[in-house]
């Protein structure tokens, strides 16, 4: 018997967060993305900026256990929030991004982890990005952009395996909200989750199901 299993995570946080870096930087698929030149005073900061949304991939495990993570990337711009309610439709979990770097653009971070947990209760990571070995910024953060029931962590987006390592634990959230399961059920999703944790490449992509 195999065990494959799919989830769709979410993951929102203000413009130049860094969210399609972070999604460029852990899928193994080409990114599809809707990037529309940016405009006054954001095209000072960066060229581009998501219109509707971005999707990639994190798969990994074998033809036995396998785990397949279905990442979409929303807009930060609010202007934009018409986006969040389509996209967030059977959304798993949120991986809320926020630019530690930015203190200034945490007030917009809280607001976007306010609309999706009202409206979506899931799982959440609030990743603080350019915030790798610093935990003082990171309790900045939990204190600014207050989540009951999520995990707070520092990060860096470009790196691949510390950004894989982050999206794990949202995983091991979404795995704790599960209906209890029999023991050998339990342990394909430990399987799986070595798997992520490991990086290993999935051979084939499969159906949102356990088969």
């Amino acid at each position: 018997m195999s065990n494959r299993f799919s989830f769709k995570i979410v993951v929102a946080g203000p413009f130049a967060a860094g969210k399609t870096t972070l999604i460029t930087t852990v899928s193994d698929r080409p990114v599809v993305g809707t990037e529309a030149p940016t405009s006054g005073h954001e095209a000072a900061v960066k060229a581009t900026t998501t219109v509707g949304m971005e999707y990639g991939t994190l798969s990994a495990g074998d033809d036995h256990n396998a785990v397949e993570l279905d990442l979409y990337g929303v807009p930060g711009q609010e202007r934009f929030s018409f986006m969040w309610d389509i996209v967030g439709m059977g959304m798993d979990g949120l991986f809320l991004l926020v630019n530690g770097s930015s203190p200034e653009s945490w007030t917009e971070s809280a607001s976007v982890g306010r609309y999706f947990k009202d409206r979506f209760p899931t799982p959440v990571v609030v990743a603080v990005n350019r915030a790798t070995d610093r935990p003082d910024l990171v309790d900045d953060v939990r204190r600014a952009i207050p989540i009951p029931g999520a995990l707070y962590l520092g990060f860096d987006v470009i790196n691949a395996e510390a950004t894989r390592d982050a999206i794990v634990e949202l995983l091991l959230l979404m795995l704790d909200e599960l209906p209890e399961e029999p023991d050998e059920q339990l342990d394909a999703y430990d399987a799986a989750i070595e798997a992520a944790r490991a990086g290993e490449p999935v051979t084939d992509h499969f159906m949102a199901e356990v088969q």
